[in-house]
This record gives C-alpha cells, structure tokens and sequence, in this order.
C-alpha cells in the first residue's frame, strides 16, 4: 500500500525515499536482477580483456614475424595477481590459441546473452509491478476520500493527478529500474579499469566532476519547469473537464469563442513551461558531450605518451579502451535520467499529496456495531456547516418511524440535501446525533450502515458498462433473475427488452444512450436490487414527459413500501402521501405535519403550495 506520512517531505530526498519504499515487495526479485547484471557486467569486462590479450598476440605475432625462430611470451597481473603467463613455441600454437580465445569469447557472449534476456524480463517485471500497485493504491485511496475533498477539489485536477503525474512517474520508475543496472555495470568497469591501469582511470573519471556540477545546476530548473507543468496540466485538464460536462451551456449561452480563448491561455502558459523544460533537456545532453570529449582527447594524448613510453603495452591500451567504451554508456544513463527524475519528483509530491489526505473513516469515524435494524430514525438537535462559519443545518430535531415516508420541503438552500447526506454519513456531524433503531448512526460500522440505505438522485448516474452491471451495482453477486425481477418492479423491464442486446447493452458514458425516464427507472432498479431498509430519494420527475413521469412515479411508490423514505422534494405535488413533511428555512426546522395540517397551518409550508400554484 501507499504509505500516508503525516508530513509530505517537499525535498527531492524524501519524495524519492517514499518512491523507494514501492519496491519494498520486489526486494527478492531486484537482487536477482541485480545478480544478472553483475554477470553480463563481468561477461563484458572479461570480453574486453580477451580483446586485450587478442591484441597482444596479433602485436607479438608482427614483432616475431620480423625475427629468425618462433617464442610467444603472454603475461599479465592484475591488481597484483598473475592473471596469465603463457609461450607459445609455434605458429600452429599460436594459432589454436587464436582459435581458443574465440570460441571461448562466442559462448561467452551467448551465455550473457541469456542472462541479460532474463535480467530484464525480471527488471520489467518489478517496474511493471510498481506501477500496477502504485495506479490501484491510488485509485483506493481516492475512492475512499472524504466528500469534503472532493468538495473542495475540481474533479479536473484529480484526473489529471491520476493521468499525467501517474504517467510521469511510470516513466522516473521506468528510468530507476533501469538505472540500478547501470550502477552496477558502472562499478564493474571502473573497478576493472582501476586494476588494469590505475592512472589512466584516474584521469579518465576525472571530468565526472564537472558532469556531476553540471547535473546539480540543471536539476534545479528541470524540477521548477516540471511543477509548473505538473500544475498547469491539471488546471487545464479540470477545465477541459467543466466545459465537456457544461456543452449545452456554453452553447445555449454562445461562449465558444471566450471558453476557447480561456483555453488557449491556459495551454499557452502549459507551452512556455514545456519550451522551458525542453531548453534545459536539450542543453543537457550537448553539455555533457563537450564534457566527455575534451576527456577523451586528453586521455588520448596520455596514452600516447605512455605507449611511447613504454609504460603500457597495446594490449593494455585496447583492454583500457573496451572498459571505457563500456563505462560510458552506463554513465551517460545515470545523467540523462536526471530530467526524467526531477518531472517525477514533481508529479510524485503532487501523487503523494492524496495519499496523505485522510481516508473518509479517519475523518467520520467508523464504529463496529452491524446490528439488524427496522429503519427508525431520530435527528436529536443536529447541526451542521461544511465550513467554519454559517451552519448548514442548526438543532434539527425529527422522529421517523420505520416504514414511514419524511418529506423535506423548503426552499432552494435550505438544508434538505444536507441533512439528507448525513443519514449515510457523507459528513461528519458538528452538533447532535442521528439514531437509527435508537442507535447513534456513528457506532454502526460504516459500510454496514451504508448497505442498509439506498440513494436515487435527481440527477441519475449511471457508469459505463451494460444495464445489468449497472442495476448489479449495490449487489454485484445478484443472479440474472433478481435482475430481471428488480426491472420489473422498476417498469424498466418493457424498453430493455425491446434493445437489440437486451440487459446486455451497453448504456454509454453517463447513460447517454438513454432517456432520462429510462435512466431514472435504472436507478430506482438498483436500488430496488439492494433491498435496503432506508431510502433516500431526491425526487427527479419534474424534468420528465408525462408518460416518463407516470412510470416512474409507479416505480417510486413499489420501491417505498416498507421502507423508511427520505423525499428531497422539489415539487409539492409528490409529497402529498408523505407521512410527515418537514418545511425548512435557512437550515432551520420551520414546521412539521403532514400536508392537510400544514396547508391549513397557513405557514411557510402553504405559501411554498401557492407560490407554485401560480406558477
């Protein structure tokens, strides 16, 4: 799991450490991998030296070709052992041991080559692993935030950290695998270079310096570059966002041109700091190549004086050669993951931002207790804001019984919504409780209490996938009858038979492909599916046709018998049955009744019926 820290550590050191604790799992598997590449590394190494002794033999061979008799002498130490020491008395001897050389150095290289193979099958299992855990702990832990975040979060910004940061960061994680191999080869050849010839690999290593400077002055800008972009995406991404879900506004109101203007600037500024990051990504590269040119020319001229010198053979030379030519690469790997490093270090701090958010039960609390219940309910002087200042809801004091039906009534921003959202506990309490069955809602266990409830919203959301998935939705494990059964009582059964793929068909991106009567009576399936004790209704017929309407109104009264019901009621028509109907005013309870008691009360209740008579 991602491991939430109390304190996100804003360094580039503690985002990498908590990016570290992610192969934690794979700890067995790197080492094997690791184990690999110390092999291909000594494969490489001792490649080289046969090259070197090749070179030795071809350069001996030449000088005895100038000379009466045929003795060949071989020698080498390495770091103060006798690697070898050989005469060849022959040609023909010569010329086995040419072809000895070879056919060891051809297994070799074939031996390697099934051990680089299996080295990065098991690299790419670890960083494909890593990745996999990190999307679905991320995911699990943004399904589990508190309303309140997504409250104060543009659902654009959330995406883009699960898009663009998660993207970044497969790449940095990519690059980090990768790189442990390049450490080891690193260390390999140097190590090899140092017991070849030591001041060579002095001078050799000693323009690292300078590239190491150069890596510290670029990271810094990189990292900048990348947290404006980082931020930037998101931004235009929740923008992007609103104006795909609010099309029909834009258009009803002719705000294209200014929506597209506000966008251009938004990707323009994405662009200034793309170029910016580009620039330093570019300038990287070539700075480190002048860097390692002026190296090799002046260990070029060295060599030469030392041949000349007689302080160093051929041999040795075209050895020191192959290690250096095989030091640079991995070398060159370690530099050039630097931009990759300092985008994910952004993004990374961005990522973990979520993790350490608190998960919905740390914030409301979750009890224990998971007893049966019949669905009586008791709002003892409950109050409520969703910020510090004026409450949402102030001493709301209700009764109802199991089996009864409560309407909420009142005008717009009166607290119905959210006195409704605090039965399933969306948000935490600031005064007073709620009991069910004379139990305080805050003892239930909170997945206990919430498959006890139902919840059909105005606005009906369905998710991509078919009917029955999306009637399944509060019961997954439910058979094809139970399906079949739940349309029915939803009078949703008669257009889902008539689709070409029936229960199977596919409702689209938000249910687009149906009707809003359709996706209503969907809704209230599910919920019918669920079976719960409480029903939590936001009443949505007011935008329906009248045969729409008249279905699902059938629907609705099948779902609320037995049941306890909470109606969020829009329109005062619908609320007439309501056993008892609560008026609200400014998150205050005005008056309660049923609608006869009210009506004839001449309060606030009786001017909400006529204001929408005469309307």
């Amino acid at each position: 799991m991602l491991v939430p820290s109390k304190n996100i550590d804003a360094d580039e050191r503690g985002i990498s450490r908590r990016l570290l604790r992610l192969f934690k799992p794979y700890r067995g598997l790197l080492a094997l991998a690791l184990v690999g590449a110390l092999f291909v590394g000594l494969a490489n190494s001792a490649v080289s030296l046969v090259g070197a002794l090749m070179m030795e033999l071809f350069s001996a061979a030449g000088a005895q070709s100038q000379t009466s008799g045929f003795a060949l002498h071989l020698s080498r130490a390495f770091g103060g052992f006798r690697l070898y020491d050989l005469t060849l008395n022959s040609p023909s001897q010569a010329r086995w041991f040419l072809l000895i050389l070879t056919s060891v150095t051809i297994i070799l290289i074939l031996i390697k080559g099934l051990v680089h193979f299996a080295k990065e099958y098991v690299l790419w299992k670890v960083t494909n692993g890593v990745l996999m855990r990190l999307k679905s702990d991320l995911f699990a832990r943004i399904v589990r935030l508190p309303l309140t975040y997504y409250d104060r979060e543009r659902s654009g910004e959330v995406v883009a950290r699960i898009t663009y940061d998660v993207t970044q960061m497969e790449g940095a994680i990519r690059a980090g695998v990768q790189i442990s191999k390049s450490f080891v080869y690193a260390a390999i050849y140097i190590a090899m270079m140092f017991l070849l010839e030591w001041s060579l690999t002095l001078l050799a290593l000693a323009i690292f310096p300078l590239s190491a400077i150069v890596i510290k002055q670029f990271s810094a800008r990189m990292r900048r570059a990348a947290r404006h972009i980082s931020q930037n995406v998101a931004d235009y991404t929740a923008f992007l966002n609103e104006a795909t879900t609010g099309a029909r506004v834009i258009k009803a109101f002719g705000e294209e041109q200014r929506q597209t203007t506000i966008f251009d600037h938004k990707i323009a500024e994405n662009y200034r700091w793309s170029m910016k990051a580009a620039k330093y990504a570019a300038l990287h590269a070539p700075i480190q190549e002048a860097i390692s040119t002026v190296g090799t020319a002046a260990l070029l001229v060295f060599c030469g004086l030392r041949i000349l010198s007689g302080a160093i053979t051929l041999g040795d030379l075209t050895g020191f050669i192959l290690l250096l030519t095989n030091t640079y690469k991995p070398i060159k790997d370690i530099g050039e993951v630097n931009s990759v490093l300092q985008r994910a270090v952004a993004s990374g701090k961005r990522i973990f931002q979520i993790t350490d958010e608190a998960d919905e039960a740390e914030v409301i609390g979750s009890g224990s207790l998971r007893p049966a219940v019949e669905g009586r309910l008791e709002f003892d002087r409950v109050s409520f804001a969703y910020r510090d200042g004026e409450p949402a809801l102030s001493s709301i004091c209700l009764t109802v019984e199991a089996g009864q039906t409560l309407a909420l009534v009142g005008p717009s921003g009166a607290g119905k919504s959210t006195l409704a959202a605090l039965i399933p506990r969306f948000y935490r309490l600031k005064d007073g409780s709620i009991k069910l069955d004379g139990i305080d809602i805050s003892e239930f266990d909170l997945t206990y209490l919430r498959s006890l409830i139902a919840y059909v919203p105005q606005e009906t959301i369905l998710f991509s996938g078919s009917i029955a998935d999306n009637i399944r939705f509060g019961r997954p494990e439910a058979s094809e009858t139970e399906v079949i059964a739940a349309a029915q009582a939803a009078n949703a059964a008669e257009f889902i038979e008539k689709l070409p793929e029936g229960y199977h068909s596919e409702v689209g991106e938000r249910g687009a492909q149906l009707s809003g009567g359709q996706r209503q009576r969907i809704a209230i399936a599910r919920a019918m599916l669920r079976d719960p004790k409480i029903l939590l209704l936001d009443e949505a017929t007011s935008a329906l046709d009248t045969a729409s309407e008249k279905l699902v109104q059938e629907a609705l009264e099948r779902l609320r018998c037995n049941r306890t019901t909470i109606i969020i009621a829009h329109r005062l028509s619908t609320v007439r049955s309501a056993d008892l109907i609560a008026v609200l005013s400014e998150g205050c309870l005005i008056e309660t009744g049923t609608h006869r008691e009210l009506f004839e009360a001449q309060g606030l209740y009786r001017q909400l019926c006529d204001q929408q008579l005469t309307e």
